[in-house]
C-alpha cells in the first residue's frame, strides 16, 4: 500500500455525479422493525491518457425488502504528476485497493457529496433524512 498517495498526483481534480438508482419498494409500516445494508464499492482505472477515472458507489438496501432501494456513484478524474509517474507500475496495482486504504485525498470529497445527496433524497417523502457516515468502509485485516 502507497501511505503518501496523494502525492503522485496533481491538485486538480475533477469531481462529477456518475449515476443514481432510486426505486420506491413499499410505505413504512411503523411496527415492522428494518435492517438497512449499506454497501461501499470503489473502481479505479487508467484510461488512455494515463488518468485515473474513481467511481465510488454506497448502495442501500433493507432487510425485509421494503420501503426503497438507493444507489448513489460519483467520480473523480485524477492526473498523475509527471514527475512521479514512473515509480511504480500502475496499471498492475490494485487501484480500487489503493483508494480505499490510502485515497482520503480523493474518496474523502466523493462521499460527502454522496452522503448528502442520500439524506436529500431520503427526506423527500417525509421521513427523517438518513444521514449516514461521509468515509468509505475500509476492510480490517483480522489479527
Amino acid at each position: 500500500m502507497i501511505k503518501n498517495l496523494s502525492e503522485y498526483f496533481l491538485q486538480e481534480q475533477e469531481f462529477y455525479l456518475h449515476k443514481i438508482t432510486y426505486d420506491r419498494i413499499d410505505s413504512i409500516i411503523s411496527e415492522q422493525e428494518f435492517f438497512i445494508n449499506c454497501t461501499d464499492n470503489i473502481t479505479a482505472e487508467i484510461n488512455e491518457n494515463n488518468e485515473i477515472r474513481i467511481i465510488v458507489t454506497r448502495s442501500l438496501t433493507f432487510d425485509p425488502e421494503k420501503m426503497f432501494r438507493l444507489s448513489v456513484a460519483f467520480g473523480a478524474d485524477l492526473r498523475f504528476d509527471p514527475q512521479k509517474i514512473n515509480e511504480y507500475n500502475w496499471r498492475e496495482m490494485d487501484l480500487a485497493e489503493e483508494f480505499r486504504e490510502n485515497g482520503d485525498f480523493v474518496t474523502g470529497n466523493l462521499m460527502s457529496r454522496i452522503t448528502l445527496l442520500i439524506a436529500q433524497i431520503t427526506s423527500s417523502f417525509g421521513q427523517p433524512p438518513l444521514v449516514l457516515a461521509p468515509s468509505v468502509t475500509k476492510i480490517k485485516e483480522e489479527t
